[in-house]
């Protein structure tokens, strides 16, 4: 199986009345976004699952995504890609996906970054940072125990501008 993993756009900042779980997108996360899905559509890339965070934040990522890509299924949220839990929860996950060919994950960091970094066998040292609305594709992954791939690619908002 390839692996896509999208961190989730821009969202709203932290302040008194509003917990960090019920941030929500900006008008700049969402055109961030959009603009990655638009991306995504003229490269071809088509997820056959889309697996996200419970966080409005990554389900109105998750969501735009879905929507501008045509996707026919329903979006699943993962409780292990909500901010907290070890990437090797999220790994474990991975393994139950059953006739999923190229799935993508929304999620949160440090998590996305550390679970790139685990799922290429790069150690815990590894320096990847996915920024927001950044996306990665991880190839021949193999969802056993241990299971590794390869980067593929890894791109940020500025490069699928200058892309697009």
């Amino acid at each position: 199986m390839d692996l896509l993993i999208l961190r989730h756009g821009k969202a709203g900042d932290r302040h008194e009345g509003v917990p960090d779980e019920g941030r929500t997108l900006t008008k700049k996360g969402t055109r961030d976004i959009r603009r990655v899905s638009r991306w995504m559509a003229r490269s071809g890339i088509m997820p056959d699952a889309i697996l996200s965070s419970p966080l409005p934040r990554a389900k109105e990522t998750a969501e735009i995504v879905a929507d501008r890509l045509a996707f026919g299924g329903e979006i699943t949220c993962w409780d292990e890609l909500a901010p907290g839990p070890d990437p090797a929860a999220v790994a474990a996950k991975l393994g139950e996906l059953e006739g999923a060919s190229l799935p993508l994950l929304v999620g949160h960091e440090p998590q996305l970054s550390s679970l790139i970094a685990l799922l290429i066998g790069a150690g815990s040292d590894a320096r990847i940072v996915l920024e927001k609305g950044g996306i990665a594709r991880i190839g021949d992954l193999s969802t056993g125990a241990g299971g590794t791939g390869g980067l593929q690619w890894l791109l940020t908002l500025r490069q699928i501008r200058e892309m697009a």
